[in-house]
């Protein structure tokens, strides 16, 4: 069953779009609510701060009675006449109210007499001046006190008309209408217009707030403590002017919803495009790597993917570039590794087949001599062979170390003696100084990378030459040197020595019995015992190998 994918660069476009999404859905909800919440309280805190003159007059009237209840009784006793049954009842409701309609009052007379001592507060026109000192003079006289709310009043409330309009001595500039004042000399009931409707929610409460007189409000309320002596006696409650559930509420509620809803319309549309464009941004690099590993699965190693980015994308396309160029190497040695096998293998098989054949057909006969010649033809088969299965275990890490402790200047010596005949016979004249040690390798391995740098040298130099042998050691390493004289080589020479199946001279290793692994083995088994193998120019003017094997190994 075909499973339907989802490309990465549409997942990265759903993601970014997505979380943006989510974060501005948050952010709008959390900010409607919270405006839902705590604007009304913001708007009713700063409301409270025009209570100040209500709050004096308060703590005033507490520090007469020293209790709210017996102080609104007491004012409400100031009252003249016979109370109607519903009059207490009444009053003890309006009492807030009054109290805050007397501070109204003793603030607008305080600030408009600041006014009448500096003219130049007010304005220039003599007429409205005069109608302003007019106006003073008549609140002066009947200017209400904390301490005696209901002066003015007589029982039963009845008796006094248009009581609670608040617009009654007032003219249509809000000023007091002076035409309508009784005469001098005896105290009125004055009201001022209350435009902020603070009058009608207010609520006193008791220290512990309990509620004590005014509006009960049931909602959240901003409440400001009363204090006498520095000490809080009770606290006045103010219900939000803001209502969810008025017209004029439900009105702002739906701007801000409107505005919120634009924002977050603007929000969608802006992480739409930001997420096209990053989506795009990834997409192109990302299908160019894609087609890089479809090139190097077909086989083309020489592909390049192109990334310009300083970033991860960037990185992998430097790495898949290293990848290909690797593979490309290795599959040009591959061939080349086969090429030289076959080659390498083809040549002493020809011989061979070529003497058969002679044999079978009465050329040549079969003398001792022939059979030795046939012999070494084997021989070579066998030696290219065993250094092939030697390389490819070391390539797969399964050629087998037996580890001892030795002294490698001992077997060095050995191998000298061994070869004593061989250089003799080369016309080379050998010096071999050096110093031993204790080093945790395996025996027959060491031998076998002597005896092939003992066999280069005897090779590559030309007769009447010298092969010098010295050792260097310090504390951390110890370090065999087999300098020949030349035929010397060149860096290109230089540079591929080591390498499978190369020989600087085919001609003088074939009728020498080379096989071109020699060197390549050898710097593969030293770095399988932990060591290193370099090749340089001889200060005797042909090749210097230099054998190094750190002194600490474990076995």
């Amino acid at each position: 069953m075909n499973i339907r994918r989802i490309p990465i660069a549409l997942r990265l476009f759903l993601t970014v779009l997505f979380t943006t999404l989510v974060i501005t859905t948050v952010s709008v909800g959390v900010l409607h609510l919270n405006m839902q919440r705590n604007f009304t309280k913001y708007v009713a805190d700063v409301e409270m701060q025009k209570l100040d003159h209500v709050i004096e007059n308060l703590a005033e009237v507490y520090q007469v009675y020293d209790d709210w209840g017996n102080a609104i009784q007491a004012q409400i006793l100031q009252i003249e006449g016979e109370a109607a049954p519903d009059d207490y009842d009444r009053l003890s409701r309006w009492w807030l109210r009054r109290q805050y309609d007397i501070a109204l009052q003793q603030r607008y007379f305080q600030e408009h007499t600041l006014a009448s001592v500096a003219p130049a507060l007010v304005e220039s026109d003599p007429v409205q001046r005069e109608v302003n000192e007019e106006e003073l003079r008549i609140l002066a006289l009947n200017l209400p006190s904390q301490f005696q709310p209901f002066d003015g009043l007589k029982f039963p409330l009845s008796s006094n008309q248009n009581l609670f309009r608040t617009d009654r001595n007032k003219n249509e500039n809000g000023n007091v209408n002076v035409n309508d004042m009784p005469a001098a000399g005896k105290k009125q009931f004055i009201q001022m217009p209350d435009r902020l409707g603070l009058s009608s929610r207010l609520s006193l409460y008791d220290v512990e707030r309990r509620f004590i007189v005014g509006e009960p409000i049931k909602d959240q309320v901003s409440y400001r403590p009363i204090m006498v002596d520095q000490k809080i006696v009770g606290y006045l409650g103010l219900k939000p002017v803001i209502d969810q559930d008025d017209a004029l509420s439900i009105n702002f509620f739906s701007n801000q919803k409107r505005y919120l809803f634009l924002v977050y319309s603007l929000s969608f549309f802006s992480s739409l495009i930001a997420a096209l464009l990053l989506a795009t941004y990834f997409k192109k690099p990302i299908q160019r790597l894609l087609k890089g590993t479809r090139e190097l699965t077909q086989g083309n190693y020489q592909y390049q993917v192109k990334v310009n980015r300083n970033d991860e994308l960037g990185d992998l396309s430097n790495e898949v570039n290293a990848l290909a160029t690797i593979l490309d190497q290795h599959e040009t040695s591959r061939r080349q590794w086969v090429a030289d096998t076959s080659h390498e293998l083809k040549t002493p098989l020809a011989v061979l087949q070529a003497q058969i054949e002679a044999m079978q057909d009465g050329i040549r006969k079969p003398t001792p001599e022939h059979f030795a010649s046939m012999l070494g033809q084997v021989t070579s088969l066998k030696k290219l062979t065993q250094d092939l299965a030697a390389l490819a275990q070391v390539d797969a890490q399964q050629l087998q170390m037996y580890y001892t402790t030795v002294n490698p200047w001992d077997i060095v010596q050995y191998e000298l003696m061994n070869f004593q005949a061989n250089f003799a016979q080369a016309d080379l004249t050998v010096t071999a100084s050096g110093e031993g040690t204790s080093l945790s390798l395996d025996l027959d391995r060491f031998k076998q990378i002597v005896a092939n740098l003992l066999s280069n040298s005897i090779r590559y130099t030309e007769a009447g030459g010298q092969v010098n042998i010295h050792t260097e050691q310090d504390e951390q390493s110890w370090t065999l040197y087999v300098d020949d004289s030349p035929f010397g080589l060149t860096d290109e020479q230089l540079a591929r020595i080591g390498e499978r199946f190369y020989r600087v001279d085919d001609s003088r290793t074939r009728a020498t019995g080379g096989t071109g692994l020699g060197l390549a083995l050898s710097c593969k088994i030293t770095e399988s015992l932990g060591g290193q193998l370099t090749f340089a120019h001889s200060p005797l003017g042909g090749l210097r190998c230099k054998l190094t094997f750190p002194k600490q190994m474990k076995a």
